[in-house]
């Protein structure tokens, strides 16, 4: 899923509904935010909802910030809680790995 533009007070929490909306069937998501120019708090908090739903829901993901992103995390999440990626290609191996570990866990790898 990707969002550019602005996150904040007037579509924060429309971005966490949207992830929840669209994460039914799948068991992997790559939030990519790298075109987000201003991040504020209420996307932080679209961020944390996002963190809970995937956890609750076995969804494994990965998130690509924009400079405006990795900003605000690094004031907010200054223990890298979220999975937090440099790029799409990074994000992709995160979850290729997150899967084999998942089958292999299974024992079906």
């Amino acid at each position: 899923m990707t969002a550019d533009g602005e996150i904040d007070a007037t579509n924060g929490k429309a971005l966490g509904r949207f992830v929840e909306r669209h994460t039914g069937i799948s068991t992997q998501l790559i939030l990519d935010l790298s075109n987000v120019e201003f991040f504020g708090s209420q996307g932080f908090r679209a961020l944390y909802y996002v963190d809970v739903h995937c956890a609750r829901s076995d969804v494994d993901w990965a998130l690509v910030g924009s400079p405006a992103v990795r900003r605000l995390l690094e004031i907010l999440d200054p223990n890298v809680e979220f999975p937090l990626v440099e790029d799409l290609a990074a994000a992709q191996s995160r979850l290729n790995c997150l899967a084999r570990c998942h089958r292999l866990v299974m024992g079906r790898g």
